[in-house]
């Protein structure tokens, strides 16, 4: 089962906001732009598609099965504007609703940082923080009645600001010691992106050879989960604690961890250093 079929149980929506000029991108349809395979769009719907209604705004082009698209008015009328057009569209069951932008590669570990328990009392949402103490709006999820409030708040939608929206909501944070938030908003994050996350041609066919060189059973390598700590690793530490950080987790995997928890105490190792 799936982490978002895991969050079905809740009366949750999920927003993504699809429809701005993407100025820095020369008006490229931002959404579409393929990186990892496929659609920047599909990466972050894929990362919700548990929730009972999924509301992307933006343009025709970005119809899916399944999902809503509405378009904010007027037409690029900026992300506030987007938000409540969102918001006249949700089902009333929906107490809580993710609010992503279109543009997260990594929304999957967005959605695993921020949990599926509900929001506790008190609370108008949770969303990341990134090192430099910025909240990231557009990586978080919101009780859908705080949203609706602050909306009808404001005296226009049309080019406000995220921060005046939800700057006034009881909002918790979490850390994001990966950079889980990444959004690519210019050709040269793009490419970037997808220079670190790219899997070399024929390196699973090399693995199998080593394997068989090295006298192991054909192994399940968790080939993108060790690609992505050991960037993680280069980037945080040094570059050559990369290569060592994968070997240590082999090492703890020998021992009886299972991938996952190895992973996920290089993780918080990896944080631990950044803070």
């Amino acid at each position: 089962m799936s982490g978002g079929a895991r969050r079905a149980s809740i009366p949750r929506a999920a927003i993504v906001l699809a429809g701005g000029r993407a100025a820095r991108l020369g008006g490229a349809d931002k959404a579409s732009v393929e990186v990892d395979g496929r659609a920047l769009l599909d990466h972050v719907l894929a990362a919700v598609e548990g929730c009972r209604q999924l509301v992307v705004v933006g343009p025709p082009a970005l119809a899916r099965p399944g999902v809503v698209l509405v378009r904010e008015d007027p037409p690029f009328g900026g992300p506030v504007a987007a938000i409540a057009a969102a918001l006249a569209v949700l089902e009333a069951s929906a107490d809580e609703a993710w609010l992503l932008a279109c543009d997260l590669p990594r929304a999957a570990r967005v959605v695993e940082l921020l949990g599926d328990a509900p929001l506790p009392g008190g609370v108008d949402g949770l969303a990341l923080v990134d090192a430099d103490a910025r909240i990231q709006w557009l990586a978080g999820r919101y009780r859908v009645t705080a949203l609706r409030d602050a909306i009808a708040a404001l005296p226009e939608v049309a080019d406000a600001s995220m921060r005046a929206l939800l700057a006034p909501l009881r909002i918790a944070t979490r850390p994001d010691p990966d950079g889980a938030a990444l959004d690519l908003d210019t050709w040269a994050a793009i490419e970037h992106y997808r220079s670190m996350t790219d899997t070399p041609e024929g390196l699973d066919t090399w693995v199998a050879e080593l394997a068989a060189e090295l006298g192991l059973d054909e192994p399940a390598v968790p080939t993108a989960l060790l690609l992505d700590l050991t960037r993680e690793a280069a980037h945080t530490v040094t570059r050559p604690a990369g290569p060592l950080t994968t070997y240590l987790i082999g090492l703890a995997v020998a021992q009886g961890m299972s991938p996952a928890d190895a992973a996920a105490a290089t993780r918080r190792a990896i944080a631990d250093r950044a803070g």
